[in-house]
């Protein structure tokens, strides 16, 4: 496969005007040109592309090969050559992440540095456990979590253990992306805090923090609690200090958003709004844990705050190259929160464009939190339309669907939404009374979504008498 089209296609227009540094020599030149003049284009087929070229297939590979190891070393920090990977991560090419932490790996053994190479491995061990679910790969990220351990001159059990505690939180998550996610899970929350009883009198500071974390996902995802997520936020952040030095990026920062993101779940929408925007007005690095989760929230927040201008712009600058790519999961989360912007601003033409990018981006590699919010987004978009008949055929739809799924606590307040729009529509067309249970629920369904939802739960209610 060649690569080279596709990290083209992945770059702005200012990091390609970066590429006119290169120095390219005859078929080299030739090879990125013709390449180049189908950026955002699709590419003929490899033999097409030789035929014209006057070249063999062989060739062209190798071409493409010297043009990538050219191209990344104007996206690579001299200081910090882990910063390719970064930058490849950045873009959404993940199984270019692979390949090249791979390759280089094939280097280090030659050269036979391994024991030389402790932070390389730990920093491929945490990109390689942050890749999305569909890139994940698990045999991978246990070698370099085991190569990792190798090269410490004393592997201590609170080394194991981090590798432990770090597998099952990023486990915990990805397993949240699945349907049954409850039935799937086979560590329940009495596990989790009979290990938390184990570490409590320990130095295991790596090993809490992300034990802690798995907490943190585990009252998130499986067991809606603000209040608990909030705790657990402020144990992880209590061991700040002690595990600043293993992460390369400012942990601080990432805790404080993180902190953010666990106001936004409990509702204290004024304080999240605060503590984000202090961050973005900073400048939040790319290369932060979550960048394009944090960017949604902080778009998600100012659309709340009713800051719709700003959240505007900043996710246009954030989001923009990725839905054009279709950047996986990261396009996903931007064609989301552009639905919510615009159907807050009654904009349904943008909204309704949005909400099909998301579900095309879904529909490729599923993700069940994502098609929840597709679901309510086009049923909520069909409602404010005034196509009721089509709303509560959704809505009923929808239903089947939730309760499909196994038991799910989070998944009470999507059945009683979805049964709110058949009410409402109900009552709009044929004058029927809403049931009390439901009316009396409103106020609480409104404040339980409003971190993911905005304004629109709210919204449902207008046309109500």
């Amino acid at each position: 496969m060649s690569w080279l089209p596709i990290v083209l296609n992945s770059l702005t227009e200012e990091e390609l005007f970066k590429l006119k540094a290169l120095k390219l020599i005859g078929k080299e030149r030739l090879v990125y040109n013709y390449v180049l003049s189908f950026r955002k284009k699709s590419i003929p087929e490899k033999t097409k592309i030789c035929s014209h070229l006057e070249i063999s297939e062989t060739h062209y590979y190798k071409i493409n090969s010297v043009l990538l190891s050219k191209i990344y070393i104007i996206f690579t920090d001299d200081n910090n050559p882990l910063s390719l990977f970064g930058f490849l991560k950045s873009k959404g090419l993940f199984t270019l992440v692979k390949h090249e932490i791979l390759a280089k790996d094939k280097e280090i053994i030659k050269e036979k540095e391994e024991n030389k190479n402790t932070a390389f491995y730990l920093n491929c061990f945490h990109l390689l456990i942050d890749l999305p679910y569909k890139f994940y790969d698990e045999k991978l990220t246990n070698q370099f979590g085991g190569k990792y351990l190798k090269t410490l001159a004393n592997c201590t059990e609170s080394d194991k253990l981090y590798i432990t505690y770090h597998k099952l939180f990023s486990d915990f998550n990805r397993n949240a992306a699945r349907k049954n996610a409850v039935k799937n899970q086979k560590i329940q929350l009495s596990d989790l805090l009979e290990e938390e009883k184990k570490l409590a009198a320990s130095t295991h500071y790596l090993a809490c923090y992300y034990l802690y974390r798995t907490i943190i996902s585990y009252y998130t995802f499986y067991k809606s609690d603000s209040a608990k997520i909030l705790e657990y936020v402020k144990k992880a952040t209590q061991l700040k200090d002690k595990i600043a030095y293993l992460f390369p990026i400012d942990i601080g920062v990432f805790l404080e958003l993180l902190y953010a993101d666990s106001l936004m779940f409990a509702s204290k929408t004024e304080e999240a709004y605060s503590i984000y925007h202090k961050a973005f007005s900073k400048g939040v690095p790319t290369e932060m844990y979550g960048y394009y989760y944090h960017c949604e929230q902080y778009g998600l927040v100012s659309i709340i705050m009713k800051q719709c201008e700003q959240a505007e712009q900043f996710l246009k600058e954030v989001f923009t190259s990725c839905i054009d790519d279709k950047t996986d999961i990261y396009a996903t989360r931007g064609a989301l929160t552009f639905a919510k912007l615009y159907l807050s601003c009654n904009d349904y033409k943008q909204a309704i464009h949005y909400i099909n990018i998301a579900k095309q981006i879904n529909e490729k590699s599923f993700y069940l939190p994502f098609d929840l919010q597709l679901r309510v987004l086009e049923n909520i978009y069909f409602y404010l339309k005034n196509d009721f008949l089509f709303a509560k055929q959704l809505a009923t739809r929808n239903i089947k669907f939730i309760k499909g799924q196994h038991n799910n606590q989070t998944f009470e307040n999507y059945i009683l939404l979805f049964k709110s729009i058949i009410a409402f529509t109900n009552q709009i067309e044929e004058g029927t009374a809403i049931e009390k249970t439901i009316l009396k629920k409103q106020i609480s369904l409104q404040n339980g979504f409003k971190n993911l939802y905005c304004n629109l739960v709210e919204k449902l209610m207008v046309n109500i008498g």
